[in-house]
C-alpha cells in the first residue's frame, strides 16, 4: 500500500464528474488503488476519501470512524468502500454539520446535511450493497459522494461567516 498524494482546492479535477468503474473493478490495479485510498484515508486522519482527492476520477470512495484527532468524540463506524455509490434520503431532517476536507487543509465550515440515508453501491468484490447511515456516518457519505460530483464542502454552504481555520475552530467553535 502507498500514501497518496491529496490534491487541493484549486486544482480543476476536483471539479469534475467522475466515471462509473465496470470491468476494471477486478484488477489488481484497481484493487491496489482502493488499498491505497484506505492507507492514505487513514495516515490523514481523514473520516473518509475520495478517488477525486488523489486525481483519480472514478466514482469510488472509502470511509471509516475510529479514535481520529481531527473527529474527537465522533461515533465510530467500519471501513465502507463505496464504488458506483448512490444516496437515498431516508427522511428531510437536516443537521448541522462542521466540516473539514482533506483538500481543503486546516479549514472547517458549517453546512447542512441529511441526518440519515441509505448508501447503496458495489464493495470491492463486486457485491451489491446497501446501508443505512445516520449522523456523522450520513454526513461523511453525502461529503465523499459530493467529491465524486465535483462539489466541495464550500459549495454547500449558507455563509462563508463560519469558514474558518482549524486552530480558530478548536477556539471558538466547539
Amino acid at each position: 500500500m502507498a500514501v497518496l498524494d491529496v490534491i487541493k482546492m484549486g486544482n480543476p479535477l476536483l471539479r469534475k464528474t467522475s466515471i462509473l468503474i465496470h470491468e476494471e473493478l477486478k484488477t489488481s490495479e484497481f484493487q491496489q488503488t482502493i488499498d491505497d485510498l484506505i492507507e492514505t484515508m487513514r495516515f490523514q486522519n481523514g473520516a473518509g476519501i475520495a478517488a477525486p482527492q488523489v486525481g483519480i476520477l472514478k466514482r469510488v470512495f472509502t470511509m471509516e470512524m475510529k479514535e481520529n484527532p481531527r473527529y474527537p468524540n465522533k461515533t465510530p463506524f467500519p471501513l465502507y468502500i463505496a464504488i458506483n455509490p448512490e444516496i437515498e434520503i431516508l427522511d428531510d431532517t437536516l443537521v448541522d454539520s462542521w466540516e473539514g476536507c482533506l483538500s481543503i487543509p486546516n479549514i472547517r465550515g458549517k453546512l447542512k446535511r441529511y441526518k440519515r440515508v441509505l448508501l447503496k453501491g458495489t464493495d470491492r468484490h463486486g457485491e451489491s450493497f446497501q446501508e443505512e447511515l445516520d449522523d456523522f456516518a450520513s454526513i461523511v457519505a453525502q461529503h465523499e459522494l459530493d467529491h465524486l460530483n465535483g462539489t466541495l464542502l464550500i459549495d454547500r454552504m449558507e455563509s462563508m461567516e463560519t469558514l474558518t481555520f482549524q486552530e480558530e475552530y478548536e477556539k471558538y467553535w466547539i
